[in-house]
């Protein structure tokens, strides 16, 4: 088989044939393209250092041909960071297909940073660490530098690379940072195996729940943080929630001068930082209580000081400095209309809340949302990547709440079924289930022999594979 090469094809994503590559013969580097069996193939600008290797059976383990995958990271790192980081910086970035076959080996045991696990090597990857850019309290630095550690620690055990997922919640930017950290400086990194991951909202039925939906996490492994597509998924959700809380707010603000709304108080009393906060989801639930609390605590006769909300207006958080509720003026003069009775409040409150908010919609029979995505909208999403990442369920035992009425010999009958539903959705994507997971241990009320026979049930009636993290990480 002859193969043409030409220098100039395709500078930024590549084919790749793994071990095949060795087995064609190269003709020289003047020619037209590569050809394979009547069809032309593109490679990544490194392809002919790497031939030349190859034909002088001068090439080693080191000299590892960057993936596609490795390729559009690269150009992903250029594109936002404006940094040149080759593709070979790279391949110990986990990809999608990788991460596809070892799921099927995972053991919840693998996930468990005990003394015992580290000290047999057993513990071996940690997929569910957030950053300080979401709910986490650290920085991608100091993350990467323990991981580092400990994978070093790791391989003088076991001779094999330690598997890490940065997952930070509704936000790309952490890790985009760290595939960056990542590439330029591949020595430090070089036992330990980057997965790319992030953990994303979704709504969706609940039968059992009082209000007949919920939002749920599912956590999404090998994916492109740079792909325009999946930043424009994740921009949206924020933007989203942001304007469902300003709107919700200014309606009940129109509705009620009276109570003196604003969505400065409501920031400050949540504590949200606009970039950080805003990727909780489920926010438009602190929206709502926000909206029925200050209106009973006015309704009741509490004195109101607008004053004080009002002449933070023109301080208000970043990127938000166009929200405004109304003049100090409106506001002061609305203070002497009649104070609505509380049971007629709650109930326009709740129908401005529904407006915005996550709901059963009776006429179409299914959940819609304005404010949050649904399953399938995040299915479609990955589904347009070049390279479907892999997914799986995120703290799956909460499910339960919605699907399953308290029952001590629950089968969870129900939440098998939802899941199934979930995977027959998935475009092939959906894999896997949290067995252990941080918000498990955080739980106080939950008891460990409810979760052993969740997971039991779990594993016994579908294929779904394993996956966790532990709050243990990196400990000795």
């Amino acid at each position: 088989m002859e193969i043409k090469f030409s220098p100039h094809l395709s500078p930024l994503r590549a084919q790749t044939y793994g071990k095949n590559i060795s087995s064609y013969h190269f003709s020289g580097e003047n020619n037209d393209s590569f050809v394979k069996t009547g069809k032309n193939i593109s490679f990544g600008k490194n392809i002919f250092s790497y031939l030349k290797k190859i034909k002088n059976n001068d090439i080693d383990d080191s000299d590892e041909i960057p993936s596609e995958y490795a390729t559009d990271l690269s150009y992903g790192i250029k594109k936002v960071f404006n940094k040149d980081i080759p593709a070979k910086n790279l391949t110990k970035i986990m990809t999608p297909e990788e991460f596809r076959e070892v799921i099927k080996n995972f053991q919840k045991e693998n996930f468990v940073a005990s003394k015992k696990n580290i000290d047999a090597g057993i513990y071996c990857a940690d997929l569910d660490y957030q950053s300080n850019y979401s709910t986490g309290k650290e920085s991608i630095f100091d993350i990467l530098d323990k991981a580092a550690t400990y994978a070093q620690q790791y391989y003088k055990t076991t001779g094999k690379d330690f598997i890490f997922a940065i997952a930070d919640r509704d936000s790309l930017e952490g890790l985009q940072h760290a595939i960056r950290i990542f590439g330029e400086n591949p020595g430090k990194y070089k036992h330990m195996k980057l997965l790319p991951g992030v953990k994303l909202s979704f709504a969706h039925e609940a039968p059992t729940s009082i209000i007949g939906y919920e939002n749920s996490e599912m956590l999404i492994y090998g994916l492109n943080p740079y792909s325009d597509n999946v930043i424009s998924y994740v921009e949206d959700t924020i933007k989203r929630r942001k304007e469902m809380t300003i709107n919700f707010i200014r309606d009940v603000n129109t509705l009620y001068p009276e109570f003196a709304y604003n969505i400065i108080e409501f920031a400050e009393q949540n504590n949200l930082k606009y970039i950080k906060d805003y990727t909780v989801s489920n926010l438009y639930w602190r929206a709502r209580e926000y909206a029925e609390t200050k209106g009973d605590t006015a309704i009741k006769g509490i004195s109101i000081v607008p004053e004080e909300v009002i002449k933070q207006a023109e301080n208000i958080l970043d990127n938000l400095s166009t929200v405004y509720l109304g003049s100090g003026e409106s506001t002061y003069s609305a203070l002497g209309s009649n104070i609505i009775k509380d049971s007629d409040v709650n109930k326009t409150i709740k129908k401005v809340f529904e407006k915005y908010s996550t709901h059963m919609d009776e006429s179409q029979g299914k959940v819609v949302s304005t404010a949050e995505n649904l399953y399938d909208d995040m299915i479609s999403c990955f589904s347009k990547e070049s390279e479907k990442p892999v997914m799986a369920i995120a703290s799956p035992y909460y499910f339960s709440h919605y699907f399953e009425k308290k029952d001590e010999n629950n089968n969870y009958k129900n939440v098998v079924a939802f899941f199934k539903e979930l995977q027959d959705r998935s475009n092939g994507m959906l894999k896997g289930f949290e067995s252990i997971v941080p918000n498990y241990e955080n739980d106080k009320q939950l008891k460990t022999e409810t979760i052993v026979n969740f997971n039991n049930v779990i594993r016994e009636n579908t294929d779904l594979c394993e996956v966790g993290g532990s709050l243990q990480t990196f400990q000795n």
